[in-house]
């Protein structure tokens, strides 16, 4: 079982960025965490957590004192494996080493910093609050506090990209001490701010172009968008098996055998009553797609018994997926989505 754990305040609103995170809320950080805590209670499990997950908003913007409270509630009332992984999400500009040394004490032993870009016209574009230098300076912090497993976002296909800057931005991420990247290509999504502004995404991908970079600095791919350089993170590769999760806090989902379950969205609302879930019921088909389209699109693969056996010779037979033992698996992982569909 793996635990998600939502902080959805931020101080601005990034470009690109439509997750359930809200500015200039501060004042409600005391209330929150209050209530979260009152659903992680409500939300416990008698199995082990085998990794937690503070997502955001900026899990970083909240202070160490409020994180003695949530881990204080999750050690009372959860059992976490010995090698349990525990990452947060953290902007570069926030990170101190205060934080860092408390967050660790409490047992975190993984950050996942928004570098997004090392370029300063990049940066702007997506409307990020940090600068270069913050970079490099958080992850000397982090590293200082023995937080050794850190990973950086990155985003790719902005109007400022090139395959120069592309593999310049690979060379700069490898001389850093750390073991993940997660390169993500740029989405204009409904209601950002960019789609306000009239973005448009770009009509050319440099996908491959960063693969390969990526590659060449020994990042190794293990799904669409998540590269090792000998760390695997547990807490994706639950998602991707398909494995039960809990999540909490406002706007978190979570997923129990074929049901999953959604958290109030809106900030007041889930502070005023923290155990509401809306219930979806998956059906068989909606499940099917799931673990296909998950497992497609990363090292996990498909059981070839899930799929049509017709379609599957097909694929084997045009070279576009591989079989290893009873699973089958894609050769390119940026084709899962049309793979999934085509295999349906």
């Amino acid at each position: 079982m793996i635990l998600y754990i939502h902080i959805p305040f931020c101080n601005s609103r990034c470009g690109y960025c439509t997750f359930n995170s809200f500015e200039n809320k501060l004042d409600l950080q005391e209330y929150y965490v209050q209530a979260l805590i009152q659903d992680l209670i409500s939300s416990k499990t008698n199995a082990p957590i085998n990794s937690i997950f503070f997502g955001g908003g900026t899990p970083n913007i909240l202070h160490q004192s409020y994180y003695e409270k949530i881990f204080k509630t999750i050690n009372q009332h959860y059992t976490l494996k010995d090698d349990c992984e525990i990452t947060l999400e953290a902007n570069p500009n926030l990170i101190h080493f205060k934080w860092c040394k408390a967050l660790k004490n409490l047992g975190a032993n993984r950050l996942s910093i928004g570098v997004q870009s090392f370029f300063e016209d990049k940066l702007n574009f997506l409307q990020r609050e940090h600068h270069y230098d913050d970079i490099s300076n958080a992850i000397d912090i982090a590293f200082s506090c023995n937080i050794t497993n850190l990973s950086i976002d990155l985003i790719y296909d902005t109007p400022q990209d090139t395959k120069q800057r592309i593999y310049e931005e690979i060379n700069l991420a490898s001389k850093l001490p750390i073991n993940h990247i997660s390169a993500y290509s740029l989405s204009i999504e409904k209601d950002s701010k960019l789609q306000k502004q009239g973005i448009k995404e770009t009509t050319e991908s440099f996908c491959q172009e960063m693969c390969l970079a990526l590659k060449e600095f020994n990042f190794i791919p293990y799904e669409v968008s998540n590269y090792s350089r000998g760390y695997k993170v547990s807490h994706n590769l639950s998602y991707w098996n398909y494995e039960d999760y809990i999540g909490c806090g406002c706007g978190a989902v979570g997923k129990i055998g074929n049901k999953r379950f959604y958290t109030q969205k809106n900030l007041e609302e889930y502070i005023k009553n923290p155990h509401y879930r809306k219930q979806e019921i998956l059906n068989q088909d909606d499940v099917l797609l799931e673990k296909i389209f998950l497992g497609l699109r990363s090292e996990i693969g498909v059981e070839y018994s899930l799929l049509n056996p017709e379609k599957t010779q097909l694929l084997l037979q045009s070279n576009q997926i591989i079989q290893k033992g009873d699973r089958i698996f894609a050769k390119d992982y940026f084709l899962a989505d049309e793979l999934t569909l085509w295999l349906l």
